[in-house]
């Protein structure tokens, strides 16, 4: 691609957490923008990941400014390196949004995720996430203004999950076992009257992928990536897409 050429591409900007999610999110931007731009081509993109035992340490102790600080940093790489969006494919990591400093719009995971319940017409969610996210401080304040109810699993049932995200999926292990636990959890919600899932933890779609589960599935990861496109190529993006990201049963 010729000098001139590049500086007509949009540049998104990503902030990483977990490795698994943030490849997720590279390859659902690469594979989505070929509809819009043509074949092997995708939006510039550039990716800082601090180590993720640093965020972890700050999440533990409940230091959220210690956590926006680090995504600050990450920011302020990626608007020197030109990115005109920025997105970050971590969940959890969304409870520090409200306190990063940025030069560079962001595109918030949940603001994402609403859009697309809105569009499809669901008014009752599960959310599946780590404790951070299930608690309330990620997607309850986007989604019930909204009038979309939000479900979530029993209390012995969250700290289970978030105990296989934590020591599991985040280190790229993804077991049979875990994966019937999260099914299950799913079937109850569908029972209890829930209309989609958030797959509210950008590792749940990888543990999933070769599923057929009892309700559709909002799978965060793939729907921010695809947001971001909508975000920086907005007038030649067909309405239709959006649906590739949206996981349904048979």
């Amino acid at each position: 691609m010729t000098e001139a050429r590049c500086r007509k591409v949009p540049h998104i900007g990503i902030v990483a957490g977990t490795a698994d999610g943030a490849a997720l999110c590279y390859r659902t931007l690469c594979h989505e923008a070929e509809r819009l731009m043509g074949r092997h081509a995708h939006p510039e993109m550039t990716l800082h990941a601090l180590p993720l035992d640093a965020y972890l340490a700050h999440i533990d102790a409940g230091d959220w400014a210690s956590v926006a600080a680090l995504m600050s940093r990450s920011a302020s790489l990626l608007a020197q390196a030109g990115a005109e969006l920025i997105i970050c494919p971590n969940n959890t990591l969304h409870r520090a949004f409200n306190l990063v400093a940025t030069t560079v719009p962001w595109l918030h995971i949940a603001s994402a995720v609403e859009a697309e319940a809105t569009r499809l017409k669901f008014r009752r969610v599960g959310l599946l996430g780590t404790q951070t996210v299930m608690q309330g401080a990620v997607y309850q304040p986007i989604l019930e203004p909204r009038g979309i109810d939000i479900l979530l699993p029993h209390p012995p049932e969250r700290v289970r999950l978030d105990r296989i995200i934590r020591a599991e999926l985040i280190r790229g292990a993804y077991t049979l076992q875990s994966r019937a636990f999260v099914l299950d959890i799913i079937s109850t919600m569908a029972a209890q009257g829930a209309e989609a899932v958030i797959l509210g933890c950008t590792e749940l779609p990888l543990l999933l992928q070769e599923e057929e589960p009892v309700l559709p599935l909002l799978d965060s990861t793939r729907i921010l990536a695809i947001a971001a496109l909508q975000r920086v190529i907005p007038s030649a993006w067909p309405d239709e897409v959006a649906t590739a990201v949206l996981f349904t049963s048979n």
